[in-house]
């Protein structure tokens, strides 16, 4: 089942999209000044802030998703569980993550939601690929002034907060897939 599109599509969609891109500007610019580039402080606020405007743009625009990017390879899952995802996912279980996040309107934990987690995955996927690739401009702006501490921060939390969800996310849609196609 797609996900509904956004009733407004004109103009004010894109003022939304704008109303977050400067508010975390600024938020920002706010956590910069209180704790500076290099710290730990601003790397997760970094994170957090924009993790913040990718659901709330991703809920505005409400892309498609439907590029073959998103179809995942036995070959693929393989190497995610060498990496080690299925031990982060079972880390997020143990903190509560997963739980504080689940929305029963999209899972329920019955077949006939199992489409529509599917899409979830696809959208959770989209936002942690373009956040992932996002911070690469910080992250190599501090690695070009050698502030390798914020090379650390920046770097160490982009792969648990993008790199492993993005890894976790087509894990999760190759099974769905196969309990998809079996549902069929």
């Amino acid at each position: 089942m797609a996900r509904a599109r956004p009733p407004e599509r004109g103009p004010v969609r894109w003022l939304g999209v704008l109303g977050v891109v400067v508010g975390v500007a600024a938020g920002l610019v706010f956590f910069e000044r209180i704790a500076g580039f290099r710290s730990f402080l601003f790397a997760f606020e970094l994170h957090f802030l924009l993790m913040f405007a990718a659901s709330v743009i991703d809920t505005l625009l409400a892309p498609e998703l439907d590029s073959p990017r998103f179809d995942v390879t036995p070959r693929e899952v393989v190497l995610y569980r060498r990496l080690g995802v299925l031990g982060f996912m079972r880390l997020l279980q143990r903190i509560g993550w997963t739980r504080a996040l689940r929305d029963k309107k999209v899972f329920d934990g019955t077949r006939a939601t199992l489409a529509q987690y599917e899409r979830a995955t696809r959208h959770g996927e989209n936002n942690h690929t373009w956040l992932f690739l996002l911070v690469l401009a910080p992250l190599s702006w501090a690695a070009v002034h050698g502030w390798w501490d914020a090379v650390l921060w920046m770097g160490s939390m982009n792969v648990v907060f993008h790199l492993y969800p993005i890894l976790l996310q087509r894990t999760q849609r190759a099974r769905l897939q196969g309990l998809l196609l079996r549902r069929r």
